[in-house]
């Protein structure tokens, strides 16, 4: 029903005039292009650093319990590692000796060591691994907190076997969207 449409209000009180009903549509119309803004995915908004687990971030902040400590938040972008010798493992451990590697990996992500990936491969389709190796050195150095070792090993198994990694029930995310993610738990 449209506001010119609507009854009037109650006995006495003054009908809109034509000026407030052409109000009343321009604010719905606003609210409704501000919620489409909203859920625009562009590098042009600044995106907040996720600081949550797959799992939680799929929960949209649900969690009512009381966090007594706070997680640690504060990664490091793959750009920093590359640029920094400040590693908790050496440099040139082998990426297969972390994440492990199917027969179809092993002559590419299992022939590279952590400071290759972190460097860029070519046959690194999306950047995975990189952020991957990024994700890996911000738990191991503790500037996360949210995620393990054990999970990303998960993210990384689940997409080399079966070609999408599951945060929820319900819920596939192909190397691009894992690696999305994965980009987030970054500053």
């Amino acid at each position: 029903m449209s506001t010119e449409d609507q009854p009037a209000r109650a006995s006495g009180a003054p009908s809109m005039t034509p000026r407030g009903a052409a109000r009343r549509r321009l604010t719905k119309a606003g609210l409704g292009a501000a919620s489409v803004l909203w859920s625009l995915d562009s590098h042009a908004t600044l995106k907040p650093m996720i600081c949550a687990s797959a799992s939680a971030a799929m929960s949209g902040g649900l969690n009512s319990s009381y966090v007594q400590k706070q997680v640690a938040c504060s990664g490091k972008s793959p750009g920093y590692w590359k640029n920094h010798t400040d590693w908790p493992c050496e440099r040139q451990k082998a990426f297969s000796d972390v994440f492990g590697c199917s027969s179809g990996n092993s002559t590419t992500y299992g022939q590279s060591s952590l400071f290759d990936l972190i460097s860029g491969c070519k046959f690194d389709r999306y950047n995975l691994g990189r952020h991957l190796v990024a994700t890996y050195l911000n738990v191991t150095s503790g500037r996360i907190g949210f995620l393990t070792v054990q999970n990303l090993q998960q993210m990384w198994s689940q997409l080399q076997s079966r070609g999408y990694y599951e945060p929820a029930k319900g819920v596939f995310w192909g190397a691009e969207q894992t690696k999305r993610y994965l980009e987030a738990t970054h500053e």
